[in-house]
């Protein structure tokens, strides 16, 4: 008998080696960060060494990770390739799909087994990174890209939401008191703020007290604890308004300027596959459309 320790803790170890962040990690794995966190814990216990070293920067392998890391990526691979074979075989499709982190945290996740059930013969591999040969891909920008197949999914509807026990208080208390909370994208903060104050007819000051997020699910999550009030795209927070860990301050709405949008390699454009992830996409965005105009 095979001496193994979880294949489950063994998968989240390399994909938080491979991303170096349970945050990461857990998005690209379509579970929480908690379960990472426990799962790795799990693992160090079996092997009775420490696989990452914590600190204020993040985290980073240590010797027995940086051990065990090549020996798993390689088992991995080869239990990948021989299952594309079978399924190959038999007839299944494989599909890559690149989408964003926040957009598979905040909306993409929670629609999984919706998208199991448009495609039940396809082999669906979700990557929140664009690298290698993927057949099509979710990108958050401005424009269509040249070359490619690009429709845009969905403009962002920005409005300000806080955690609902502010709510009794009146706005422009909070925006004096309460850090303004940002979301970074290419190391600049979005505009959504400056939009959104210029919009609602409030000085720009407001936005000036804030901090700063990486991905839109850490904003969001700091706006549900009460951390600060935030603007966000409502296409991207419709569980929490829904279960009222999120409260909507106002009714003024910015659209746009970015936007989801899909792309599709032209080599791509043909696949059965890929014809139907797009029709099942474009049916969900309808859906939200839909909600979000009542």
């Amino acid at each position: 008998m095979r001496r193994l320790p979880s294949l489950i803790a063994l998968r989240f170890f390399e994909e938080t080696a491979r991303h170096m962040s349970f945050n990461r990690a857990a998005v690209a794995l379509c579970v929480t960060q908690g379960a990472v966190s426990r799962q790795i814990k799990l693992l160090e216990e079996s092997l009775g060494a420490k696989l990452f070293e914590r600190d204020h920067k993040g985290i980073r392998l240590t010797e027995a990770g940086s051990r065990l890391l090549p020996w798993l990526s390689e088992a991995f691979d080869t239990i990948e390739r021989g299952f594309r074979q079978i399924t190959v075989a038999k007839g299944r499709r494989r599909l890559v799909f690149a989408v964003p982190p926040a957009f598979a945290a905040q909306w993409f996740s929670p629609r999984l087994g919706s998208l199991a059930a448009a495609l039940p013969d396809v082999e669906l591999s979700v990557r929140t990174e664009a690298h290698g040969d993927f057949h099509c891909q979710i990108r958050f920008g401005r424009h269509a890209l040249p070359n490619a197949y690009s429709e845009l999914l969905m403009t962002g509807r920005h409005v300000l939401v806080g955690a609902p026990r502010l709510l009794d208080q009146p706005l422009e208390t909070l925006l004096d008191r309460m850090p303004a909370l940002h979301v970074l994208h290419n190391d600049a903060r979005l505009e959504w703020w400056p939009n959104w104050l210029a919009k609602a007819g409030m000085p720009a000051r407001y936005a000036d007290h804030g901090i700063e997020f990486s991905t839109l699910d850490q904003a969001i999550r700091a706006a549900t604890k009460g951390a600060g009030l935030a603007v966000v795209d409502r296409n991207m927070i419709e569980e929490e308004l829904a279960d009222g860990s999120l409260a909507q301050f106002s009714d003024v709405e910015v659209s746009g300027p970015l936007g989801y949008w899909l792309d599709v390699p032209q080599r791509h454009v043909g696949l059965e596959q890929v014809q139907a992830l797009t029709d099942w996409l474009r049916e969900e965005v309808k859906e939200v459309l839909k909600l979000n105009s009542h």
